[in-house]
């Protein structure tokens, strides 16, 4: 059965490929020969296929053999690499941090705080997987990755979302725009041009007025914009400040349509720069597409706010080493010279 295959006959198999003889094999093992020829065996005779052909001088992968190889060799690092992370971890000395993130806190905030994570932990490895808030809030869920930083989503068993900074959403539109030179641009006025924005699977939400009896607006006239977050539903109401328009004109912004939807920032702002429309992003994310002479206006009437926050297991509690790359982000991003303004939530 395959089950019967182990990591004895897959260290064996490895062994002698790369070495092309069982005796010098063997050697690197610290076993017999026979012992080993008797490993291999036993391996071909489980998968039903030969590895190796064998002649009097040489020994050769055979086709299924050269094909396995490179799966053994990976399947034998990952095992290793865990062994090591929970040697590690168990120390509190090293191991491996996985952590998903929303695009603009990967490229704005982490960067600066992994060269200060790495200085002083040098063992320790990290993985960052670049992802919208639904995905996030999955692989938390799955137990995929140490813990998260995105927008917050609907809700899930087990996921607990602690908020850490919000950041206001605005227009993004391109310098020769009549938007460019304003100080803030009102949601009923994005129905006058053509608008590009986000797919529901980047984590879309829609901006609600409930106040006055006003209707809740489409969820692709405004998206909770990239990176993701489904927005906290508290915030989305018009206030009766007298700067809002009138119900006329917050109907009529209702029209508002993507000519083009998309599941990539990159891709969105590129669309922007191309003049096919404008978008909407929350300020971080619209700092770092800047560098496509791009513009980014408050939008007011109401005033919006995208929420990112770190997303964990209630029930699992992070390693040491993830615990401590945590303590430095909380500790060390609300202290950062960002381009945007972010409001901080901290402590938790």
């Amino acid at each position: 059965m395959l089950s019967s295959v182990s990591l004895r006959h897959l260290r064996g198999f490895i062994a002698v490929a790369e070495q092309g003889s069982f005796t010098q094999a063997a050697n690197v093992l610290g076993i017999t020969p026979p012992t080993l020829t008797a490993t291999i065996r036993q391996f071909e005779d489980i998968i039903g296929m030969s590895l190796f052909d064998r002649t009097t001088r040489q020994v050769a992968l055979s086709t299924g053999g050269g094909r396995f190889l490179p799966v053994a060799r990976r399947l034998m690092a990952d095992f290793e690499m865990a062994l090591d992370d929970l040697d590690a971890q168990s120390k509190g000395l090293g191991g491996k941090v996985v952590v998903a993130a929303a695009p603009s806190v990967l490229t704005r905030i982490l960067p600066q705080i992994i060269v200060e994570f790495h200085a002083a932990h040098p063992d320790a490895s990290l993985r960052l997987d670049e992802m919208n808030a639904g995905e996030v809030h999955d692989a938390v869920a799955k137990g995929e990755v140490d813990f998260g930083i995105a927008g917050d989503w609907k809700p899930l068993p087990d996921i607990q979302f602690e908020p850490l900074f919000s950041d206001q959403l605005g227009v993004v539109c391109r310098h020769d725009h009549p938007f460019a030179g304003r100080t803030q641009v009102l949601w009923h006025e994005l129905v006058d041009y053509p608008f590009v924005g986000l797919g529901p699977e980047s984590g879309t939400g829609a901006i609600l007025a409930r106040h006055s009896g006003f209707n809740a607006p489409p969820a692709s006239i405004v998206t909770d914009a990239l990176d993701g977050g489904h927005q906290d539903r508290s915030h989305l109401e018009f206030e009766p400040d007298g700067g809002h328009p009138d119900k006329a004109d917050i109907r009529r912004s209702h029209a508002l349509r993507p000519v083009v939807e998309t599941s990539n920032t990159v891709t969105l702002c590129a669309m922007v720069a191309a003049g096919i429309g404008i978008t909407i992003l929350p300020e971080l994310a619209a700092r770092v597409e800047a560098s496509r002479d791009l513009v980014f206006v408050p939008l007011g009437a109401p005033v919006r706010e995208r929420q990112i926050g770190v997303i964990r297991r209630k029930s699992r509690s992070l390693s040491p080493i993830a615990r401590i790359f945590l303590d430095i982000v909380l500790d060390r991003a609300p202290t950062m010279p960002l381009a945007a303004r972010l409001r901080w939530h901290l402590p938790f």
